[in-house]
């Protein structure tokens, strides 16, 4: 049952999550006189709990897209993630390759209780230009991954539903269904597969302003750090309405930085390289 892996989770998050957590989350999981609101938001919160404390990343990705003919195009970049400033992430995607995107940089901060900000460099203008709310539903440098998609997993940025367990290749999934709060994201819904053991994402069906399917990302190839940092390897996002998907090969993430909020400022941004 459900309840029964989500509470045998909880035990292997014994020593590291906040007592009174684990106590929300499985009083959540076994109260019956709770709802599928109230369920799935603490699910989301647990999620969230568990991951918290990482302080800074640097990792070194590789995109690879695919169009629908099966021609392909590469880009090198690197992403840099501040923990927890002014209660909402910060990051900074860096790009090395191909030349003509050579120094492109975008500058994301996330806020719990506010819409996120997002500025992208453009080194062949020179400036730096303000991504609107209106048009963060676009596609980042030519992918599948929408400016949106890059932003943090802020449980305070979605409604939360329970659906229900399921399985995700050989694991159990507990299925969420979120609604963005933001009017201009670009989806109606997103449904939300977690591992039930360690609540990290498996997979996300995006489904555009009509209700259709419209995308799918896949997460794999799993590594952990510190015991509860889980962070995925290979990730894959599917255009269903047209044929096309991009692919992220992530490489060895490195905590313990140093960052500042500094080097993820709008002055930053420019130097970025």
């Amino acid at each position: 049952m459900v309840v029964g892996r989500v509470l045998l989770g909880c035990l292997a998050w014994m020593a590291v999550v906040a007592a009174e957590g684990h106590e929300q989350l499985a009083a959540a999981m076994t109260d019956a006189s709770l709802g599928e609101v109230e369920r799935g938001l603490a699910v989301a919160k647990a999620a969230e709990r568990f991951d918290s404390g990482f302080g800074d990343s640097l990792v070194a990705v590789r995109m690879v897209l695919h169009d629908a003919r099966g021609s392909t195009s590469e880009r090198e970049m690197r992403i840099a993630t501040l923990e927890g400033v002014d209660a909402g992430d910060r990051s900074l995607i860096m790009f090395d390759s191909p030349r003509d995107q050579r120094g492109t940089a975008l500058l994301t901060w996330n806020h719990a209780d506010s819409e996120d900000d997002q500025w992208l460099y453009l080194p062949s203008l020179r400036r730096v230009k303000k991504i609107a709310a209106r048009n963060r539903s676009g596609p980042f440098v030519g992918s599948e991954f929408a400016f949106e998609d890059l932003t943090s997993e802020e449980v305070s940025n979605y409604d939360w539903r329970f659906v229900g367990r399921t399985t995700c290749g050989d694991r159990e999934c507990l299925e969420l269904e979120r609604v963005p709060v933001e009017r201009w994201s670009g989806y109606s819904r997103q449904q939300v597969f977690y591992d039930a053991e360690t609540l990290r994402i498996e997979r996300i069906e995006y489904y555009d302003r009509r209700g259709d399917h419209l995308k799918t990302l896949r997460s794999g190839a799993w590594r952990v750090y510190d015991d509860r940092h889980w962070r995925a390897g290979h990730m894959e996002m599917v255009n269903h309405q047209t044929g096309r998907r991009t692919e992220l090969f992530w490489e060895p993430h490195v905590f313990g930085n140093g960052f500042s909020p500094d080097d993820f400022s709008t002055t930053a941004l420019q130097r970025a390289r």
